[in-house]
């Protein structure tokens, strides 16, 4: 299983904030916003995950991960181009190989204290391509997926202006390998990209395409406006508070057994004495 996590954007909603670097470097209470989905995937144990960003941020990427302990477990590629989501999985298409992979918009936070346990289960359940979906007061604003009791999708709309169901989907996808395949198949839009959705809209006619939805309890948030980008520091504040750190990409590498306790000590021997007191009380 490897992991594809997309942090091409420049985050022109956020400027003046994101007037030099992208938005997944933006930070979230007390890390930069790509560790919590970086986090997320080394909790389930991938240990191979390409970062497809800007050809502008890609140097601050690799000094933001260039301790030793990232080595062998994050690749980076370029995506020069907005050519869409489809366009950038392509990118990383040698790098996945003949494994399945995890798919990751960046910039989508999720608070919730089980979920590397639901994210293990759509792994092991997953037969085509499993979508996390969450409940929304305006589904108009989103990807809509209509399913049925037993989780299979009967539809996915972008931004419908009668959607089929208040649920919308995330940036968090399981998929097979065989995705690939139609995504070299893919043709432009009439937007000008690849489409993702294109994909997934193959999958549910074949009756394959499954939903992961999730719980009330989880906090999903999209951080596009100033707004969220403050509700989600608080949130994720309340939840440290509750539960312990949260979205600490060394702690969740040797959680999951990927460095030692050596490695450990050496990666986080650089930070703030608060931070890494909070972090190794979380062990």
């Amino acid at each position: 299983m490897k992991g594809v996590i997309l942090v091409a954007g420049n985050g022109t909603r956020l400027r003046p904030i994101t007037n030099s670097y992208g938005k997944a470097l933006v930070p979230l209470y007390n890390k930069p916003m790509i560790f919590y989905g970086l986090s997320l995937l080394f909790s389930v144990g991938i240990d191979k995950i390409a970062l497809v960003c800007s050809e502008r941020d890609y140097p601050l990427f690799t000094e933001l991960f260039k301790n030793k302990i990232y080595k062998d477990k994050i690749e980076f590629f370029i995506q020069k181009e907005a050519l869409g989501t489809a366009h950038a999985v392509k990118i990383a298409k040698d790098f996945i190989g003949k494994d399945d992979f995890v798919l990751l918009f960046g910039d989508n936070i999720f608070v919730y204290k089980d979920m590397t346990s639901l994210l293990k289960r759509s792994i092991t359940d997953n037969k085509s391509i499993t979508l996390f979906a969450k409940q929304v007061s305006d589904p108009e604003r989103f990807g809509v997926v209509e399913f049925d009791k037993t989780n299979k999708v009967l539809s996915i709309e972008e931004k419908p202006e009668k959607p089929k169901s208040n649920y919308a989907a995330t940036g968090l996808y399981v998929c097979k390998n065989n995705l690939l395949a139609d995504i070299d198949n893919l043709k432009m839009s009439s937007r000008g990209e690849y489409e993702f959705t294109d994909v997934i809209a193959k999958q549910v006619k074949n009756g394959v395409a499954k939903v992961c939805p999730l719980p009330k309890e989880c906090a999903y948030l999209d951080t596009g406006t100033f707004d969220s980008l403050l509700e989600c520091s608080f949130l994720i504040k309340e939840f440290e508070n509750k539960y312990g750190l949260f979205g600490a990409v060394e702690l969740e590498l040797y959680k999951a057994g990927l460095i030692d306790k050596t490695q450990l000590d050496e990666a986080i021997s650089i930070y703030a004495k608060d931070y890494k007191t909070r972090l190794q009380k979380s062990l």
